[in-house]
């Protein structure tokens, strides 16, 4: 039976109203009266609906967090992040998969506001134009986890994706590899085109020409991935740097069935460092990218643009300083990052 407000009232002899004010750390109750309502609760188990008391409040202490698909090994540790500091903050979290659908998104979002959810955490790969003006609309807080935005109006917590791309580029090219492939999602994608410039610049450096062919695009899933083998042996790859650890594993798995010695033949990296690599013989190497630590950074710098939004809207003081190192960056932050060399490279 589920234990209710009302209960634990009846229960103390009291109101409703004072057992909110009790919940809420009113300090207009009576000491004796407060030290009842607590007992009561106590012996009741009486669990305070956190979305409930918001609706009156106005304040709900929860955070909702959009997931591109909900088996994704990258979000699920970007959420252990997220909670580890939501715990520490008393917030509340609300997840809800997106299905990689731009639809599914607004509904989701509808779906936030009308829970009046304080503010949103966004894991997808990259959000649609269509669910950035829905999010524009809606005078909720929203930071990116892992994600970017080019026009600089939200915050987002990733890794240098340029800087790290153009580092791995150029110790490969140290190294005399000049035909290194990249395998990404799409063109589309912001990251990808980070991570593109990154590889350009570091060509650039050692005087290696740009072969457009060497970047191969349309893959994100181990299941896509399962043809892409031939393609990277089409262009005589040397080195494979993926996106994603799922398109690195079927990679390996392709050159088993093939009989092609990883790292001899082939030397594969990814970008995406999820606890998949150090599970697969041989182990993946990769860009070393603080999942966790970035869901665990996102809900704090959403925790500080809350508590300045409130401040605000309330004409309160609030300190500006709170969060100048972002608007500093265009509203980026970027973890630090390093390559990790395991048994697929040399």
């Amino acid at each position: 039976m589920t234990i209710t407000i009302y209960d634990v009232a009846r229960e103390a002899k009291v109101s409703m109203a004072t057992v909110s004010r009790v919940v809420n750390n009113n300090p207009n109750v009576k000491e004796a009266t407060r030290n009842r309502v607590k007992d009561v609760i106590k012996r009741l188990k009486y669990t305070p609906n956190a979305v409930a008391r918001g609706l009156a409040s106005k304040k709900t202490t929860t955070i909702g967090i959009v997931l591109p698909d909900i088996s994704d090994l990258a979000s699920s540790e970007s959420v252990s992040g997220i909670e580890s500091v939501a715990n520490m903050y008393k917030y509340n979290i609300i997840l809800a998969n997106s299905c990689h659908d731009s639809e599914i998104e607004k509904e989701i979002f509808n779906s936030f506001m009308s829970k009046q959810v304080d503010g949103i955490i966004y894991l997808g790969h990259s959000m649609s134009e269509s669910s950035k003006r829905y999010v524009e609309g809606m005078n909720i807080p929203v930071v990116l986890a892992g994600n970017l935005d080019m026009d600089n109006k939200l915050y987002s917590i990733n890794i240098d994706y340029e800087k790290a791309s153009y580092d791995v580029t150029k110790e490969f090219l140290e190294k005399k590899r000049k035909k290194i492939s990249l395998v990404i999602s799409s063109f589309e994608s912001q990251k990808a085109q980070r991570i593109i410039s990154g590889y350009k610049k570091a060509l650039d450096e050692f005087k290696v020409d740009f072969d457009s062919k060497l970047i191969i695009d349309g893959y994100k899933t181990y299941k896509e991935s399962s043809q892409v083998l031939k393609k990277i042996q089409q262009v005589k790859a040397e080195v494979v740097l993926t996106m994603f650890d799922e398109v690195a594993l079927s990679i390996i798995h392709q050159t088993q069935d093939l009989g092609i010695e990883v790292p001899k033949e082939l030397e594969i990296i990814s970008f995406e460092n999820t606890k998949l690599l150090a599970m697969t013989r041989p182990k993946i190497s990769s860009i070393f990218h603080p999942i966790f630590d970035i869901g665990a950074v996102s809900m704090r710098i959403l925790t500080k643009v809350i508590d300045i939004e409130k401040a605000k809207n309330k004409g309160e003081e609030y300190n500006e300083e709170e969060l100048t190192e972002l608007d500093n960056n265009g509203r980026e932050l970027y973890l630090p990052h390093r390559i990790v060399h395991r048994q697929t490279t040399k």
